[in-house]
This record gives C-alpha cells, sequence and structure tokens, in this order.
C-alpha cells in the first residue's frame, strides 16, 4: 500500500478514534463502573497507539500508550473515575487530537516541552513521580504478592489480505512473548496454495498456540485488538486443563482429535476415514426416533442460524462524493431534457420508445434518492459535541447538568449539519450560561441541583426538527418587552402574546442579559442564528415557561441539493416554487380579490383573509397588464400565510438547486437556479427571503 494512501487511512481513523475515546469518556462520566464503557475507551486508546506507532508518529503513540495505561488501571479497578480524573483524561484527547491535527499538516507532533507537561500530568496517576533533587531517601513500594500462572488457547485466522493493512503475525507472537511463555505452536498450511501460484503478499497460514502466562485474560485479549474485527481470532481460557504443563485433558479426547492437532494426519485425512460411520442425524432416522422430514427442517434450521452477516462500511472522500452527486444531476436534467424535445415530436414517437423514456426517468429518480442518501450523516456526531462541550462550561461555572440525547441516529445533509452546527453551538451554550441556574439557586426552587439540557432530532416529512430543551429560569417575558422598549424595537408598551414576545429575542442587539459573559447572553446573537437558519430554508420558533426551562425548535430540510418543485409563470418567466412550503392553489375569478385600505390586496382561502402578493411585482417583472384573474398559489411563510398571485400552473419536477452566490451577489428571496427541461435557467423561490422582504421582517 502506497505511504500517502496509508497516511490518509490513519488520519481518518485517528479522527474516528479520538471522537470516538471523548464520548466513551463522557459517558464514563455518567456511568462511572461500566465496564463496557471502560472497554471501549481502551480499545479506542490501544487502536490508537497501534496505529501511530504503524505509521511513524512516535510521540502520538506513547503519549496513547501512557494514556492507555491509565485507562487499564481504571479497568482494573486500581484508579477511581472522578471529575477530575475525567478532565485530565479529556485535556489528553484533546492534546492527542491536536498532536494529530499538526502530523496531518507535516509539521511536528508536539513541542517536546509541551509533551513532557502533558505526559507527566497522566504519569501521576500511575504512581510515577519525578525524583526530586534534594530527596534523600527512596521508600519502596511493598513487594506484590505471588501471581496465579493461567494457561489460554489462541487460534488465529487471518484474512488473506492482511498483509495490506500493515499488520503482521509476527508481531503479534512477539507482543504475547512479551507477557508469558509460549508452550506450543501449530501451524495450518491447508490453505497454503501450490508454489507456481502462490501469491507472497497474501496470508495463508494459520495458527494454533498455548501460552502460559501471569496476566489477566483482558491483556492478551488486548493484543489482537487491532485485528480481531476482520479476522477470526478465539480465546479460550484453559487452565483448568494444565497441571504443571501438562495438558490432562487429552486423556477424554478422541483419538482423531488429537492426531489432527498434533499435525500427525490431515483433517481431510480422518474425515475420509469417517466416511463409512453414519451421522448421528442418519442414525437416528434409521432407528426410526425421527422421520426424514423432522430431520431436514432441524438441518435447514440450523444451516440458518450459522449464517453470520456482517455489514461493512467503506469511507468515501467528500470530493469524490459531490462528484458523483454532479454527474447524477446532469443525468437528471439530460434526461428531462430529452423528454421535453420528444414531446415537442410526439406524432413520431413509438409508444415502445415512450415507454422506455418513463422507465430511464424512474431509474434517474432512484439513482438520484439513493445517491443522495449517500449525502446523509446521523447527526449523533454533531450532539456528541456538544455534550462535551456543555460538561466543560458547566463544570467551569459549578453547575451541575446532564445531557439527554434523543434521535441520534436522525440523518441530515452533510453541508447541513457543518452550517446547522454553529447556530446549534450558541443555542446549546445559552442554555448552559443563562438557562440552567447554579445549583444553590435551583436548590431554592424546589428543583434538582441537577440540571438538564435535552438535545432532540427527528425527521417529519421532508424536514428534520432539532429541539434544544433546558430546564432552567425560562425567558423573562416582561424584561423582554422593557430591554425591546429601550432598545426602540417597540414604541410603547403594548399587549403582545408570548409568540411575539419570543420574536424580540431575534431582533439584533436585544439582550436581557445584565453583565456580559465570555459564553453568551440570551439574545445577543440569536438574530445572526435565525438569519443562517433562514438562509437554509427554514425556521426557528421558541417556547418557554418561567422557572420551567425554555425549547427552542429549529426546522430544515432534509437536503438542500435536490427538492419536489412547482414550475409557475408570471409575465414571460418560470420559478420554481418548494412544494414543501405550498399549502394549496385556487383560481382567482373576478372580485376575488380586494384591497384592504393600508393593508393592500387579500384574497380569502379557505375562509381566511390572506395578504395577496403579486410576483411580477414582487420580483420587479415588468408587465404591460395589471392581473385581475389569475392563479393563487398560498404558501406557508415564516410567520404567516399568504397568497402568490401567478398567471399559470406549469406542473411539478423533481429539481437539482444550484446556488448563484459564487457567480452573483445574493438575491433576497432567491433560494438558487435550477436547469429546465427545454436548456432554459430557472430560478428558484425562497419563500421566508420573500417574506422578510415584502413586509420589512
Amino acid at each position: 500500500m502506497e505511504q500517502d494512501e496509508l497516511l490518509k487511512i490513519y488520519f481518518s481513523e485517528a479522527e474516528e478514534l479520538t471522537q470516538s475515546l471523548e464520548q466513551s469518556l463522557l459517558t464514563l462520566e455518567e456511568s462511572p463502573e461500566d465496564e463496557d464503557i471502560i472497554n471501549e475507551a481502551f480499545r479506542a486508546a490501544h487502536t490508537m497507539k497501534s496505529s501511530a506507532a504503524m505509521v511513524g508518529f512516535e510521540q502520538i503513540s506513547e503519549f496513547t500508550h501512557t494514556l492507555e495505561n491509565v485507562l487499564d488501571r481504571v479497568r482494573n479497578k486500581k484508579l477511581t473515575v472522578t471529575k477530575e480524573l475525567i478532565s485530565l483524561l479529556l485535556e489528553a484527547n484533546d492534546f492527542l487530537k491536536q498532536m494529530v491535527e499538526n502530523a496531518s499538516r507535516g509539521q511536528a507532533e508536539c513541542a517536546p516541552e509541551k509533551f513532557k507537561q502533558m505526559k507527566s500530568h497522566l504519569d501521576r496517576f500511575l504512581g510515577i513521580v519525578t525524583p526530586e533533587k534534594t530527596r534523600e531517601e527512596t521508600v519502596l513500594p511493598p513487594s506484590p504478592p505471588a501471581q496465579k500462572e493461567y494457561y489460554y488457547k489462541i487460534t488465529m485466522t487471518f484474512k488473506r489480505d492482511l498483509f495490506n493493512t500493515g499488520q503482521d503475525p509476527i508481531m503479534l507472537f512477539k507482543e504475547l512473548e512479551k507477557l508469558g511463555e509460549i508452550l506450543k505452536v501449530e501451524a495450518d498450511l491447508s490453505r497454503l496454495p501450490p508454489l507456481d501460484v502462490l501469491n507472497p503478499y497474501e496470508l495463508y497460514i494459520s495458527w494454533k498456540l498455548i501460552i502460559k502466562t501471569k496476566e489477566a485474560f483482558s491483556k492478551i485479549k488486548d493484543v489482537f485488538i487491532f485485528v480481531e474485527e476482520d479476522n477470526v481470532i478465539e480465546i479460550e481460557d484453559v487452565t483448568k486443563r494444565f497441571s504443571g504443563d501438562i495438558d490432562i485433558e487429552a486423556a477424554h479426547k478422541l483419538l482423531g482429535e488429537i492426531l489432527v492437532e498434533e499435525g500427525l494426519v490431515s483433517k481431510s485425512d480422518l474425515d475420509k476415514a469417517l466416511e463409512g460411520q453414519k451421522k448421528i442425524g442418519e442414525i437416528l432416522v434409521d432407528q426410526k426416533k425421527i422421520s426424514h422430514k423432522e430431520l431436514k427442517e432441524v438441518l435447514e434450521a440450523q444451516k440458518k442460524s450459522r449464517v453470520y452477516l456482517r455489514r461493512s462500511t467503506v469511507r468515501v472522500d467528500t470530493e469524490k462524493l459531490d462528484k458523483l452527486v454532479n454527474l447524477v444531476e446532469e443525468i437528471a436534467i439530460g434526461i428531462s431534457q430529452l423528454s421535453v424535445k420528444m414531446n415537442l415530436e410526439s406524432s413520431a414517437i413509438s409508444v415502445h420508445i415512450q415507454e422506455c423514456l418513463e422507465g430511464l426517468d424512474k431509474i434517474s429518480r432512484e439513482l438520484q434518492e439513493q445517491v443522495m442518501r449517500l449525502r446523509l450523516f446521523p447527526i449523533q456526531g454533531t450532539f456528541n459535541r456538544f455534550q462535551r462541550m456543555i460538561r466543560d462550561l458547566a463544570y467551569k461555572q459549578g453547575k451541575n447538568i446532564k445531557v439527554i440525547i434523543n434521535g441520534g441516529d436522525t440523518e441530515l445533509d452533510k453541508d447541513l449539519i457543518e452550517q446547522v452546527g454553529d447556530s446549534l453551538k450558541h443555542l446549546v451554550r445559552n442554555c448552559v450560561d443563562h438557562g440552567i441556574e447554579p445549583p444553590e439557586e435551583r436548590k431554592k426552587k424546589g428543583k434538582s441541583e441537577e440540571g438538564v439540557v435535552k438535545l432532540k432530532a427527528f425527521q417529519k416529512g421532508g424536514n428534520i426538527y432539532i429541539e434544544i430543551t433546558d430546564d432552567g429560569r425560562g425567558i423573562d417575558e416582561k424584561a423582554i418587552v422593557e430591554k425591546a422598549i429601550e432598545a426602540g424595537l417597540l414604541k410603547e408598551e403594548r399587549p403582545l402574546s408570548k409568540q411575539e414576545v419570543y420574536q424580540l429575542i431575534f431582533e439584533p442587539g436585544l439582550s436581557t442579559s445584565d453583565e456580559i459573559t465570555d459564553i453568551s447572553g440570551r439574545g445577543v446573537g440569536l438574530d445572526v442564528v435565525k438569519t443562517n437558519i433562514n438562509q437554509l430554508g427554514g425556521s426557528i420558533s421558541v417556547f418557554s415557561e418561567k422557572d420551567r426551562g425554555t425549547t427552542f425548535t429549529i426546522s430544515i430540510p432534509l437536503t438542500l441539493a435536490i427538492v419536489d418543485g412547482m414550475k409557475i409563470r408570471t409575465g414571460e418567466d418560470v420559478y420554481i416554487i418548494p412544494i414543501r412550503y405550498i399549502l394549496g392553489s385556487f383560481q382567482a375569478k373576478k372580485g376575488a380579490i380586494k384591497t384592504i385600505e393600508g393593508r393592500g390586496e387579500v384574497v380569502d382561502f379557505r375562509g381566511q383573509c390572506l395578504p395577496l402578493v403579486r410576483l411580477d411585482h414582487a420580483l420587479g417583472i415588468e408587465t404591460n397588464r395589471l392581473l385581475q384573474e389569475g392563479i393563487v398559489v398560498v404558501v406557508d411563510a415564516e410567520t404567516k400565510r399568504m397568497g402568490f398571485l401567478v398567471e399559470e400552473i406549469l406542473g411539478e419536477q423533481q429539481i437539482v438547486i444550484k446556488s448563484i452566490d459564487k457567480n452573483f451577489r445574493r438575491v433576497p428571496g432567491i433560494a438558487g437556479a435550477t436547469i429546465l427541461g427545454d436548456g432554459t435557467v430557472s430560478l428558484i423561490l425562497d419563500v421566508y427571503g420573500l417574506e422578510r422582504r415584502l413586509f420589512n421582517r
């Protein structure tokens, strides 16, 4: 394997391992007695150590080895899990991340002084203390009691391409030799091909061995952590079988077993010798104890139970994924263009060609959906990062906060995850800083001293909903109104609904905080949060109760790349309205459009009076006539419903959204553009943006 490719794999795995280690440490703080979590953290550190050594990053390997030893003491219950210990381990993991980041940039992993300092912090938890120059005497620790000897039988069967992963069985034998005495080794050469077809880069040999050691089972198992996932490694504690290095179980074994284990006969020779003997099932059928049908059913069930299905994952570079998406988009546009051109010459198109075209269009849609699924990633990773951030902020402020995560497996477009991350981070920091009260204040209010922050995600229709909830102070509505008047956002105090008050916190510069902190202030920066969410085609709502807490609910589309849209025409131009905004449409006959002084034009929709927007006026399209009749498309905008007056609805189409920001400036009310089947470019309307522009929000 090329060195560059090996390094790419290493850096990708290192990122996953450090994230896994961080999550395990956070979970361990909540459940310090959970052995599975401790083992997960230990495995992550062990794998990190081995892989770093394999690619030559010695500092990373050495530091992780020390971290691994600390976790080993936790695992063996020689070290108690405390908040201080978890804080140190998280700090060590952050330091590890930085070393990996430096190495990925071709820089030195770490300055020697910093490395020595961080390593000494971990050494303290290993009982290692740097000797002082003035120390006159050394106190020797008491001698440990004699350890019991264990015997383990190990079977190692590797994949033939093991060498391609950078692994070598010889290194495993060397590690085992450090842990004890290998009493017996048997090599299975049955898979070895003839010399003329033997590939020197493939592994054909498997091994069985017996090791005598004073180490625990977990220590032996740790030797194989790096290879156990993709290979067959079996470790069996056979201590009871041995007495003075003598295998006393040989007395109970069949002769054939002993002959095969000693390598005196092959398994095939033994099988041939046993062919003349009937199998137990056949014997029972002959004895009429069971029927042939019953035997067949049992054997079939046994066969199914032995089928082992293993799902594998493949890492794909995001650049390659984006290129694939672009190619699929080109296919979709090409099929759409072909369909339009063939419809123009429909008289000359045979029924068979039309059927083929429809089938191709169906396949194209399915291909688009599958490729778009490749862009979807669980939001769990984002939630996990927030869990660490909440933990650190709470520790710094002396607060006790429990994090509850629901719906972490909800999948979202990778681009959206990146873009929505900063907005979520700001809301989470506000929950910790100004939402959750200190333990003393919570106790006076009759609350538990431990606050709760909930992160929840779920899918509904074509949207993803993310809820961030705290059980803290809630939003002081009176203070919000007073601050709004003081800031000139309200001319005078007047009755406002809760939702109207909550919308004020998204106004620029509004804050109810009496002091500025280095973390956040509820209200400060929320205008930016709302703007960012709106630019993604989403919305944000607030619900709060005094001393019960606050919930921010964010709604964003599942993906921004491909959406279902409605083609409409106004003037000579064709526009696209994403279907997720459309509530319905109707023919506006003469007299249906009314004018209300001071409010503009309105139209009735299912008994509700809605503001009417003439799209030609809103978009600056010059026309020579004023529509008194037309089609009204009713949309659900951010804060209100409204009707778009258009000349014609041309039908639905699955569209590929292309950003126009890179080549043109951002236009309020325009979300992007797409290419229609006839090759023309159509602009996609941003309903939320149009509402803000038209109604000065």
